[in-house]
């Protein structure tokens, strides 16, 4: 039988008319079996519905205790118990027995015939956080996915998130095992040069991302990991989930810092995001529970990259410049090899091999930037590469190298004159000597070359 419509009067509920609320509807009339308790929602309000006979209760969903959720507990010998630590309260007012003073915010409850509406005020005005300071730093720097799982201890970051999201500056992908996010994130800076972010609680939620973070730190992948983690008052006490994630980070991340109450928020956010980005590395935060959600100052800004980065399309040096440009011009089967630093400035590589009449060959991971039916394109050199390949460059008198790391699995042959061009000095000549060393933007230096290049009347047409 439904109960009769009416409004509960149980004591310890708020005063309906000296606190105007708006009623919500969270339940059908009969969904909740007598005696039983559910987790229904209302806005961002999480609430324990409880039926004791005809009458219901609304209680807030966070055990008092430490948080645990009400709705997911049991109603046993007529009290409500918290399914974590087993605290007791009366499940339609919220009062828990005699010797204890917690108790869960209670919510008037009305039995209407098309539902169980539940009297709550309006929700207050977000305060700005440390979270969402550091979540407008990371959009700023051009972070605009996320992909991640929240849980208990990253709340507070999740809910900044959410109000990006829903401002249509943050898309966030949830997944079912943190390390598909490090891969995802890992595979986003691959394909785009951007960051990505990857997002897990505290202990083995964070230490699950650590493959797929050490396969952006191999590829130089820009990633930021972000980790919650358990309250500072408990932490290296042993609580659950503690665990020392600067320490574990320290190897995969360039970058790992614990933020402080009293940190330079946005600052930290930027550093970040600066060594994922200009250092094509692996950056990581650690965001104790209570930081998250730190109020601050509504005037607390931001941080952003104006001013903090530079123009990387470097021009190489005037005599590195013209050692590759004589002996590339005195070449006379010259080939390219291109690698996945090359990636965004294929037009210009291609437009000098096709002035050189030099086929271009790719490592492993370049494959496809320059397509096989291109007539220089001469598919992937190495192990996992073609005779073709592999003929062309034991004939040839030079090999020309974009972006590449001369890693084993491609063999660059070390015997034969080689001119490298890298922006990054430690990728030069990384792991044996090379003939000219160019340090430079790959699409500069390839057009810097192509318009110095002497003709060579001896050098062979190679696209047969």
């Amino acid at each position: 039988m439904s109960p009769t419509p009416e409004t509960n009067s149980n004591p310890g509920l708020p005063d309906v008319d000296a606190n105007p609320v708006r009623w919500h509807k969270v339940a059908e009339v009969d969904d909740l079996p007598d005696g039983r308790v559910r987790t229904v929602t209302s806005g961002t309000r999480s609430l324990a519905l409880t039926r004791v006979g005809d009458r219901y209760g609304a209680l807030d969903n966070h055990c008092p205790h430490q948080g645990g959720p009400l709705g997911e507990g049991s109603i046993e010998n007529g009290l409500l118990r918290c399914p974590w630590h087993g605290y007791d309260y009366d499940p339609l007012t919220g009062i828990p027995p005699s010797g204890f003073s917690d108790a869960p915010a209670c919510f008037p409850v009305e039995v209407r015939a098309d539902g169980i509406y539940v009297g709550l005020e309006d929700e207050p005005v977000t305060p700005r956080t440390v979270s969402d300071v550091m979540v407008e730093t990371m959009i700023n720097w051009g972070i605009t996915h996320v992909f991640g799982m929240v849980g208990h201890s990253n709340l507070g970051f999740a809910d900044a998130m959410r109000r990006q999201e829903e401002a249509g500056n943050l898309t966030f992908i949830g997944i079912r095992h943190e390390g598909a996010a490090a891969f995802a994130a890992s595979a986003y800076g691959k394909l785009t040069g951007r960051p990505a972010a990857c997002f897990g609680i505290a202990g083995p939620g964070s230490t699950n991302l650590l493959t797929g973070l050490y396969d952006a730190k191999v590829d130089r992948a820009p990633v930021l990991a972000i980790s919650g983690q358990v309250p500072s008052n408990v932490l290296g006490r042993g609580a659950f989930q503690d665990i020392d994630l600067t320490a574990a980070f320290a190897d995969v991340a360039s970058y790992s810092k614990t933020i402080l109450p009293e940190s330079d928020h946005a600052e930290l956010m930027t550093l970040a995001c600066k060594h994922a980005l200009v250092g094509r590395n692996v950056a990581h935060l650690v965001l104790p529970d209570e930081v998250q959600v730190q109020a601050v100052e509504d005037a607390t800004p931001a941080s952003a990259p104006a001013g903090r980065v530079a123009n990387n399309e470097i021009v190489p040096p005037a005599d590195a410049l013209a050692d590759a440009v004589a002996l590339i011009g005195s070449a006379t089967r010259p080939v390219i090899v291109v690698g996945h630093g090359a990636r965004f400035d294929m037009a210009e590589v291609i437009a000098l091999a096709e002035q050189l009449h030099a086929p271009v060959l790719t490592t492993f991971k370049a494959k496809g930037q320059i397509s096989e039916r291109h007539p220089m394109g001469a598919g992937v050199l190495g192990r996992s590469g073609t005779p073709v390949a592999s003929w062309l460059m034991n004939e040839s008198d030079l090999i020309l190298v974009f972006g590449a790391s001369f890693s084993n699995h491609t063999g660059i042959a070390s015997y034969k004159p080689i001119v490298q061009v890298d922006f990054d000095p430690m990728a030069l000549g990384r792991f044996h000597p090379v003939t000219v060393p160019v340090r430079g933007h790959v699409g500069v230096t390839a057009r810097l070359l192509a318009e110095q290049i002497p003709a060579n009347a001896n050098r062979v047409d190679q696209r047969q």
